[in-house]
């Protein structure tokens, strides 16, 4: 008789496993941790990178592993976000990572206007309402705190279940270079980069940072796109 988890793994098991070990390498890096937690969900990844080497049908502990310390890690991300970490300029790591967590309030309500926005905003920059012309539809927001600076996320939701975090940081724009390489639209600039299962599109608008998070299913041509469409 055969132990169910024994079975071998799924594609889509194996994706969340993968993108799991991913977050944990970035949130390590970067968020402001205790450091015996930080030092803990190291040694889960380390852990769960050995099990990764082992037989296929011995792998399902591994995603047990990387699941679990991913979720350790981004509950850590939202703690170190809602206690500011300092008054120091937030990083784009950091900023990433909050476009990355839950939604942790409803979306907000369209508003109209030609063309459409949504009803939030940071200082002069109105969130977008993409529904109509890109087919991303709002589901929720979040309001965090880094390094003192207020960052709103909001987040879409596209006809084939796929989620992105679009991230504006209030004041002055970060002063750090952007990863990934550079696109040109228009005479503007953006940034796109590859994080594991995941994109990243950072560009400055009307003065802010602002980046988009998104699965790397999604072509980053889209991602700019909808980047793009507002920074006129």
């Amino acid at each position: 008789m055969h132990d169910e988890n024994d079975r071998p793994l799924t594609e889509e098991e194996l994706a969340r496993a993968r993108e799991g070990e991913a977050l944990i390498a970035a949130a390590v890096a970067d968020v402001r941790a205790p450091q015996s937690l930080r030092e803990a969900v190291e040694r889960d990844r380390e852990r769960a990178a050995a099990r990764a080497r082992a037989p296929l049908w011995r792998r399902h502990r591994w995603i047990l592993a990387s699941a679990g310390a991913a979720a350790a890690v981004l509950a850590v991300v939202a703690v170190a976000l809602q206690t500011g970490g300092g008054t120091t300029e937030p990083s784009l790591n950091n900023v990433v990572a909050a476009a990355r967590l839950e939604p942790a309030k409803a979306a907000p309500r369209p508003v109209g206007g030609t063309p459409p926005n949504l009803g939030a905003r940071v200082d002069n920059l109105v969130f977008p309402d993409w529904k109509k012309s890109f087919g991303w539809r709002a589901v929720g927001r979040r309001d965090d705190t880094l390094s003192g600076r207020p960052v709103t996320t909001i987040f879409y939701r596209n006809a084939e279940g796929a989620r992105l975090g679009y991230a504006v940081v209030s004041g002055e724009a970060i002063d750090a270079d952007p990863p990934g390489r550079e696109v040109t639209r228009k005479g503007k600039s953006y940034h796109v980069a590859r994080a594991g299962p995941r994109t990243i599109v950072t560009w400055v608008q009307q003065g802010h940072t602002c980046v988009i998070e998104a699965p790397a299913a999604v072509p980053p041509t889209r991602l700019v796109d909808l980047a793009a469409s507002r920074n006129v």
